[in-house]
């Protein structure tokens, strides 16, 4: 089974119900609930999530919309390890290294997001794909 690291981005389309993104999120999401692939987020992702969600939905709707997402995602590994690599890799963005270090110790196969900036290495082990990317590539 493919193992998907999906990224804040993708969560908040749905959390948010965000009208230009969330029928590609939720298909890649839905994906999920149906048993086709494992997802994966870390811990740091949920509370981005809580952060950036309160102040457009609201606190209760971010920790209910976390709560429903929480049923199919996997809390990926982050410990020391992960932030000991991440703070010592020449890279443009810490946090995108950090849950790069996280998917890549939770054994993931890709990196789902939107982000265009994309600060994730790209000839790394992982692949680093669009929504639209993923689901051609994959399904």
């Amino acid at each position: 089974m493919i193992r998907v690291f999906l990224d804040t981005n993708i969560l908040l389309d749905i959390i948010e119900g965000r009208e230009q993104f969330l029928l590609v999120s939720s298909n890649v999401f839905d994906l999920g609930i149906k048993g086709q692939i494992q997802m994966f987020a870390t811990p740091l992702t949920f509370a981005n999530c809580v952060y950036t969600a309160r102040k457009n939905v609201g606190y209760d709707n971010a920790i209910q919309g976390l709560r429903m997402l929480k049923k199919y995602v996997i809390a990926a590994e982050m410990d020391d390890e992960q932030v000991e690599v991440a703070l010592n890799t020449e890279a443009p963005d810490f946090e995108d290294m950090l849950q790069y270090e996280a998917a890549l110790a939770s054994k993931c196969d890709v990196i789902v997001t939107r982000d265009k900036r994309r600060h994730f290495p790209l000839n790394g082990p992982i692949s680093v794909l669009s929504p639209e990317a993923f689901l051609n590539e994959y399904f």
